[in-house]
């Protein structure tokens, strides 16, 4: 009985030792999206832009239904070409309309990308100091593993960094 436990306690140990000196870390990166500091940062910052940008559009369209409904009134009244050059200026303005939310949700999506892009290399550096601090060979996300040990998530650990770091992200929009 004695035997088979200590049996049991070194191969367990072993496989600890094991995983350190394989070097692998473990990394929960939407842990990181949704916690840190400088993140929760951007999609403020990018909904309230949204938001703004909404408020723009839904006037636009108030004022284009408005305009429909007073061409569809005059359609007795206009001559046939008159009507149908009033009804290609307001197609026209629903075509502009339709540019306009492309390039507001083009550059909410650039906007993201780029503010999200300097905050990833942030959270690069900081994994490869971690991973030369604890002589990690390869560090993968937790999302890509079935099972590991808490030993080997360097999740908060990131995101204490990354929060001291930086806390809040420039976001530009075109």
């Amino acid at each position: 009985m004695k035997k088979s436990f200590l049996t049991i306690f070194a191969v367990s140990a072993l496989i600890s030792f094991n995983a350190s000196a394989a070097g692998i870390g473990v990394l929960d990166v939407e842990k990181i999206v949704k916690e840190s500091s400088a993140m929760r940062d951007i999609q403020k910052k990018i909904s309230n832009k949204q938001d703004e940008y909404q408020k723009e559009v839904t006037k636009k369209q108030d004022e284009l239904e408005s305009e429909q409904k007073r061409i569809e009134g005059k359609r007795n009244v206009l001559s046939k070409e008159a009507f149908e050059k009033e009804t290609k200026a307001f197609e026209k303005k629903i075509d502009d309309l339709k540019t306009f939310v492309d390039k507001k949700q083009n550059s909410l999506k650039k906007a993201s990308m780029d503010s999200m892009g300097k905050v990833n290399d942030k959270i690069k550096d900081i994994i490869a100091d971690i991973a030369k601090e604890k002589d990690f060979e390869v560090i993968i996300p937790s999302s890509q593993t079935l099972y590991y040990k808490d030993a080997l998530d360097i999740s908060d650990e990131v995101l204490k960094k990354l929060n001291k770091k930086i806390t809040k992200a420039d976001v530009k929009f075109e």
